[in-house]
Formats: C-alpha cells, structure tokens, sequence
C-alpha cells in the first residue's frame, strides 16, 4: 500500500512538471505608470526610459508574455514593436500626441531564445511575476493553434494599434498575453476587473489619422487631468503589467499567510508565481479568432486592411 501511494504521489507530481501548461508573465515598468492624467502619463512613461535597471531590457513600460510547454517543447513569445519603427517621430515631429496609443505600429512577434536571455536576471530582482496554469490537452493544442494562426494572418506585425488581437486589430504586449487566457476561457472576471486601467483621453490630445489634427507633446505635457464623460474623448483601456505584477505578488503573499489551497505557490529567486489547475475545465468551442480567414485576392491587388488579401 506504501508502495502504491509512493508511485502515485510520484505520477502526479510529474503531471505537475512534465505536463501541458501556459504561463503568463508580467514584467513592471521600472516605476510605477502615472495614470492620474495626460501629464503624469507622459512624464511617468519618459521618466521610465531613464533606469538603471535591466538596461539591455528596459521595457520602461512594463512587458507582458506567454510560454506554451509540454515537457516536449517551450515556446516563448510576446508582442513587440520593431526597432525601426517610427512611433517617435509620430509623436515628436508629426503631432500624434495621445493619438499614438491607438495607432497600429509596426511590431513582430519575440522569439523563444529573445526571451529566455531576459529571465535570469529577472528571477533575482524579482522584478517579473508569473501565473502557471496546467491545462488539459484539448485546450493545450487550441492555442498552439490560435498561436499558429496568428503568425500566419500576420497579425503580429501590428503592435499597439486597437489592441483587439482576436480581430486583426493589433495588440500591445498585454492584450496579446491576455488574449491567450481568452482563447483558453481562463480570464477570471477578478483578473479582467483588476488588471486593467481606463482613462478618457480628450480629443483635444489626440493627433494623427484619427482626428487629422496636429498635437504637439508640450500640449499633453502640461494637460492635467482626463476628460469628463460628457466631453469629446476615446477610451483607453489596457492591462497594464504593473498592476498585473502587483496583483501577483499581493496574491502570493496573502496565500502564503493564509492558506486556501485553491493556488499553489512558486519562487523563482526572488520572483513570486502562482498555479492554478485547470484540467478539468472544458476546451472552449468559440472560435479562438474572432473574424474569418482574409479572402483569395486576385495576383498584384491587395488593402492595408489586415482583414483584406496581403
């Protein structure tokens, strides 16, 4: 009987390490994003940009990622912008001001090797926070595939943007990271209450094809406060690593003073990881994009719109 218990505590525990998981990372912004105005907003996200923290990866706006892996294989990605893409000058020289968080960017899709150089270094500052969850296969192979499909729209070619990933419509580090915990039906309505921040940004601060108009920075940097509902403005709503990391370690650490054993714990260094088993939820059916695949175009015509033929 010992023996069996033995064999079977042995079984479990590597279903625990060998099988199949996704995992969410968070990375925060060196400091805290200002999010009480279009000043502190501007002022906070410029300020970030100078750190001596993790300097050949700053992410002064804090990073989001997923890592896919079965004991077989690991894949690492995320959602970037590229290194030559012209964000600045928009903002700089051509007037985007505010306009620039809901413009498309150009960005790709990191590779597995991109990211793993980065976590070391985090482990022992402890600035990354992680949330593991052990999946059944069906819902393990649903996003590989949505993963594939993904890459083969070329949606990740467009970073920022409307930041409605499952549409084509671009997506920022966290809406992409998020989207995965979508597709799988684990988005817990506490984590999509929590998690994100939304402020009404005046129309007068956004520049660029939305508006046509021209903003300069110095007029958002002296801007203190969000528009009133009843005022011309966009909504910007985002997950924002910060809050998720904080979430992360706040959770953590109340589990580990008082136990409820519906996480599990992990640390690696001394960053802080929770684990919820999620192998006996069903695979979601709906479909994991949330428009069609682009129609056929005839040779040598084409549209900008990522729905249209490339």
């Amino acid at each position: 009987m010992k023996r069996l218990l033995i064999v079977a505590v042995l079984l479990l525990s590597a279903s625990l390490v060998w099988g199949q998981e996704l995992t969410l990372y968070t990375m925060p912004s060196p400091r805290e994003i200002n999010w009480n105005s279009p000043q502190g907003l501007a002022l906070s996200s410029l300020g970030n940009r100078f750190t001596f923290k993790h300097l050949d990866h700053k992410h002064a706006i804090g990073h989001v990622f997923i890592e896919l892996s079965d004991g077989k294989e690991l894949i690492l990605t995320g959602s970037v912008p590229t290194k030559d893409n012209t964000s600045n000058q928009q903002v700089l020289k051509e007037g985007y001001g505010l306009g620039i968080l809901f413009t498309g960017i150009k960005g790709r899709l990191e590779d597995t090797a991109d990211l793993q150089a980065e976590l070391p270094d985090r482990y022992k500052t402890g600035r990354i926070g992680f949330i593991r969850f052990l999946l059944n296969p069906e819902t393990y192979q649903r996003l590989k595939d949505y993963l594939a499909e993904y890459k083969a729209r070329g949606y990740g070619s467009i970073y920022n943007g409307l930041n409605r990933p499952r549409e084509g419509l671009g997506a920022g580090c966290s809406a992409f990271g998020v989207s995965f915990l979508e597709v799988a039906g684990l988005l817990h309505p506490v984590w999509a209450k929590e998690w994100p921040i939304e402020v009404r940004i005046p129309t007068s601060v956004i520049g660029g094809p939305l508006t046509g108009n021209r903003v300069p920075l110095t007029k958002v940097l002296l801007l203190r406060r969000w528009a009133e509902p009843k005022e011309p403005h966009m909504v910007l709503k985002l997950y924002e690593p910060y809050r998720i990391w904080s979430w992360i370690n706040r959770t953590w650490d109340q589990e580990k003073a008082n136990p409820t054993h519906k996480v599990g714990l992990l640390q690696r260094g001394k960053a802080k990881g929770l684990v919820y088993d999620c192998r006996h939820l069903p695979c979601p059916t709906e479909p994991a994009l949330l428009v069609p695949p682009p129609a056929p175009q005839p040779a040598g015509k084409g549209g900008t719109d990522p729905h249209e033929g490339n």
